[in-house]
């Protein structure tokens, strides 16, 4: 079984479950804030031990106040992985976590063995602009974020309404993605001529039917990331709760490099 607790990280409380055996693994959530064991994090803790620690200002996290942008995420995670004395791990992350990702395998090329990025966000596109996260409309935000606004995953996904008890801890994301990510919106207008420098291999799996990120960021990371390649499922921008077991089987066919990669 997995289990939380507590670090402190340059001054900042933060939250840390960790569960599984194997080599290690980072994964980085998105602005939804998927900080509870998912049933993907379980498929991935059967290969890896999976490290999900909360972002500032996420869960039980704190230290946002100290975050001023995406890059402060990322220096946030050498000091996690400098404190975990984890080096050359894989990375796996979903949407903002991934564009967490890509910001520290910048900074940081050495820390990071591979790297998978789920529906990344990041990146400016004026012809495929990004759609707008910041809405109060549950039901038009399951509309957004996934393929079929029925998915049976979306009440793992997402609060059923404002009487769901999660509701107060999903105020808490919108306003920690906000912070990182109202403006510039959702993106880093200097990540793109960065974006050579990610020396792991990478792995970018994207929704076909993204109607948050469209696919063309998903193809511009992959052709301007060396080693990337991409793969594209028949879902939305909910790549891990629609398709969890094809998240989970590509991943780990890629993290073990035609290793074990039944789930």
């Amino acid at each position: 079984m997995p289990t939380t607790s507590y670090l402190t990280i340059a001054g900042k409380k933060t939250q840390l479950t960790v569960g599984g055996e194997g080599p290690p693994l980072l994964y980085l959530h998105s602005a939804s804030g998927e900080t509870d064991w998912m049933p993907f994090h379980e498929k991935l803790a059967r290969h890896f031990t999976v490290f999900l620690p909360a972002h500032p200002g996420f869960a039980d996290s704190q230290g946002l106040e100290q975050v001023r942008d995406i890059a402060d995420y990322a220096w946030h995670y050498v000091d996690l992985l400098a404190e975990l004395k984890l080096s050359r791990v894989s990375v796996v992350g979903f949407s903002l976590g991934a564009w967490t990702a890509v910001e520290l395998a910048i900074l940081r090329p050495a820390l990071i063995e591979k790297l998978v990025l789920v529906d990344a966000a990041g990146l400016r596109l004026p012809d495929a602009p990004v759609a707008e996260l910041f809405i109060d409309d549950l039901a038009k935000l399951r509309r957004l974020l996934f393929k079929d606004p029925n998915d049976p995953s979306i009440p793992l996904a997402l609060p059923k309404g404002l009487d769901d008890s999660r509701i107060l801890q999903w105020l808490k994301a919108r306003e920690a993605t906000a912070r990182v990510g109202w403006n510039p919106y959702l993106h880093n207008p200097r990540l793109p001529q960065h974006l050579r420098r990610v020396e792991c291999p990478t792995l970018v799996l994207w929704g076909q039917h993204d109607r948050l990120i469209p696919l063309a960021h998903g193809r511009y990371y992959a052709e301007h990331i060396p080693q990337a390649r991409l793969e594209v499922l028949d879902c939305g921008h909910m790549l891990p709760f629609e398709k969890t077991e094809e998240f989970a089987e590509r991943t780990v066919a890629f993290l073990l490099s035609g290793g074990r990669s039944s789930c």
